[in-house]
């Protein structure tokens, strides 16, 4: 006599398969949506050494806020960009490093440089994609 084993038709196993592929699917499609919020609402606040110029920057590295103090009517155009493009570089480098640990902490198992890649490029101007 034959021991009484299971067994799973091969129809009934590719049925399996196919629905818990599609749960973990769901499942990414849920945890993406749930990163790319995140990402849309991250911000980085900078301000100049001297306190004169300060800005908040959110993805791709826009900037959200730029204030400046009265005093800084004193500085000659050439520094007060020098001051600003310093300030945005400093701050997106800032972002970027934090939208990558946002992405790896809410999705370990993919790359966050690839993710970061098609961000940018989904928020690029249309002439540039």
């Amino acid at each position: 006599m034959m021991p009484n084993i299971y067994r799973i038709c091969p129809m009934e196993f590719e049925r399996q398969l196919f629905e818990e592929t599609m749960r973990n699917l769901e499942s990414r499609v849920r945890d993406a949506s749930r990163t790319q919020e995140i990402i849309q609402d991250l911000s980085v606040q900078v301000e100049s050494e001297d306190g004169l110029i300060s800005m908040t920057v959110g993805p791709p590295g826009r900037i959200r806020e730029l204030r400046f103090d009265p005093r800084a009517k004193r500085l000659d155009l050439e520094t007060l960009a020098e001051r600003i493009m310093v300030m945005v570089n400093d701050a997106s480098g800032i972002l970027q490093e934090e939208l990558s640990r946002q992405i790896q902490s809410l999705m370990p198992d993919f790359a966050a440089d690839e993710i970061m890649a098609d961000f940018r490029r989904m928020n690029a101007p249309p002439e540039t994609r």
